[in-house]
């Protein structure tokens, strides 16, 4: 399913659940789900995130279709049950064996719903991975660099947001891309040493050509040509 909504990310996540084995151990198969090793920090970070997605599902539909009442008690009722009843420790069917064959039918239908109201599309893996490699080089490259402090704290904050925004892509979806390059290219505005250092230096100019690569992605994935232009006029 090529959509991005709030309802196709958990879809997909529960149909990859899905295809697991019931005896596996539910932590293990959530690391894997949410794609965060053996760190559990971040495995509880992402799934309060995955929990958040019935509720953004929800106010999605009341936005687009205010007049359709309520549709999705089912599939919130199991959703929310097999997170709450769910058990880390013990064995994945603690939260598979709640996701009945409804809950997924109804989750399609929400996902093609707002998918109707909407021209985004998802992003491929193997496009967002080569833009990740090169945030993480400039980022790496700035840590060491004899930037100026604000700068270089303003840079560190932000390329840590941008990577954050790739790996968490299949939780939260395209907005947050589009966020973290706003910010990042809109301080120029305000910075003029943040400015010279985007127009001026080969890392900043490395970094634009990073943004405007993934500018190029995100636009493809929700329509907004004006995000590569202003990059564009930002590197002149």
């Amino acid at each position: 399913m090529n959509y991005d909504n709030p309802a196709a990310r958990l879809l997909s996540l529960i149909e990859e659940g899905q295809k697991k084995n019931q005896s596996t151990n539910c932590r293990a198969v959530w690391q894997e789900l949410l794609e965060v090793d053996d760190n559990n920090p971040l495995l509880m970070s992402r799934l309060g995130k995955a929990m958040e997605l019935p509720e953004l599902i929800i106010k999605a539909l009341v936005e687009e279709y205010p007049q359709q009442g309520n549709t999705w008690s089912h599939w919130e009722g199991q959703v929310n049950a097999a997170f709450m009843s769910q058990n880390l420790n013990a064995t994945w069917a603690s939260f598979s064996s709640l996701i009945d064959q409804h809950t997924v039918t109804y989750l399609r239908l929400a996902s093609d719903l707002l998918q109707a109201k909407s021209n985004t599309k998802l992003i491929a893996d193997d496009e967002l991975l080569g833009t990740r490699a090169e945030l993480d080089a400039v980022y790496k490259e700035v840590l060491g660099s004899n930037l100026a402090d604000e700068v270089k704290k303003y840079l560190i904050r932000n390329l840590r947001k941008l990577i954050l925004s790739i790996d968490e892509y299949k939780l939260t979806g395209a907005l947050p891309l589009l966020d973290a390059i706003e910010t990042t290219i809109g301080h120029a505005h305000l910075d003029k040493e943040y400015q010279h250092f985007l127009r001026d230096t080969a890392l900043g100019k490395r970094l634009l050509d990073t943004l405007g690569a993934m500018a190029n992605i995100v636009t493809v994935a929700i329509g907004i040509p004006q995000l590569s232009q202003a990059i564009i006029l930002l590197s002149r």
